[in-house]
């Protein structure tokens, strides 16, 4: 069981100072990045209106508007989020689909311009994706600024995954705080799905992402994949997938590791508030060394030194 007493403060220290708002502002509830509220539609005024049929396959549900037939007026804007099952992730819409803005997205909207019957479908993710395995770890550091004097906050949070079967895991995570404390605690996460630890969101997600894949990230709902990027993380040259996001007025940036899923660094800007994190240390790749360098660099080096030593050689000799 999630140790809820030790992470009472860190809701605030890892999450909250992360973002700059009350982690119970957070962890309310799913929200969607792709519309400004999703739990309502927009009316043309129409009197002409359309039946909506929303379905979906095994591996998850549409939770706004729901399932089943909805009437709407013509011209409506209607949001769609879904939301996939543990094992699973969203995959396409299928159907009517003629005036969905993105078929591809878990978060979208469609206008009604007839009557429409729409699928959202899963499908199942399995244990290959899971990039992590028992027994890694990583630790991440903080950087914040802008926080009041006295404020504690979080200076580094080090992952390790105890088990891994299928797509769940047991993670242990030890919090290092600004006033010399320690935290620690344990718990369930589905890789998968990003759920079982609301306090560390979307900390490890399926390995092997690619741009325009959808992620969904406890308390903060589905995100969209949106490229990839190489950079130095924990000592060592890796590839990382990212997505941008805001809630609260606060602007997110995620990065994780792509072969592994792991996130490798966060960021998060608010009014005067700035916090990154970034991966600094790691037993699941190795850092490089100067073995690692290439060997051109090397190779010119030596043909130098050779044509110094023939140079000077030449010139002690007698005439």
């Amino acid at each position: 069981m999630w140790q809820k007493r030790v992470f009472a403060s860190a809701a605030i220290l890892v999450l909250s100072l992360m973002v700059a708002f009350p982690a119970v502002d957070l962890l309310a509830g799913e929200s969607s990045t792709d519309a400004p509220d999703l739990s309502a539609t927009e009316s043309s005024g129409s009197s002409v209106q359309y039946n909506l049929s929303i379905n979906s396959t095994e591996g998850g549900s549409v939770t706004v508007p729901g399932e089943g037939v909805f009437p709407y007026d013509e011209g409506e804007v209607v949001n769609l989020v879904t939301t996939p099952s543990a094992g699973y992730r969203f995959d396409k819409w299928t159907g009517d689909v003629a005036t969905i803005i993105d078929v591809n997205g878990a978060s979208t909207n469609i206008t009604i311009n007839g009557n429409y019957s729409i699928t959202a479908n899963f499908v199942s993710v399995e244990a290959g994706h899971v990039g992590i395995k028992a027994g890694d770890w990583i630790k991440i550091t903080y950087n914040i600024t802008g926080l009041p004097a006295d404020q504690r906050y979080a200076k580094w949070l080090k992952l390790e995954f105890l088990s891994v079967e299928g797509t769940n895991a047991t993670v242990r995570a030890t919090l290092g705080v600004s006033d010399g404390t320690e935290q620690t605690g344990s718990g369930p996460l589905d890789v998968v799905s990003s759920g079982g630890i609301p306090e560390l969101p979307g900390i490890v997600l399926s390995a092997n992402l690619t741009t325009g894949d959808s992620v969904h990230i406890a308390g903060y709902g589905n995100v969209t994949i949106e490229g990839e990027a190489t950079e130095i993380y924990a000592g060592a040259t890796r590839t990382v997938v990212y997505a941008s996001f805001s809630q609260n007025e606060t602007q997110f940036t995620y990065y994780w590791d792509r072969l592994t899923g792991v996130m490798v660094a966060k960021s998060a800007t608010s009014a005067n508030i700035t916090a990154t994190a970034r991966a600094t240390e790691t037993n699941m790749w190795a850092a490089a060394t100067a073995m690692d360098m290439p060997r051109w660099p090397w190779i010119i080096v030596a043909a130098v030194a050779v044509g110094l030593v023939i140079f000077f050689v030449r010139r002690r000799r007698p005439a």
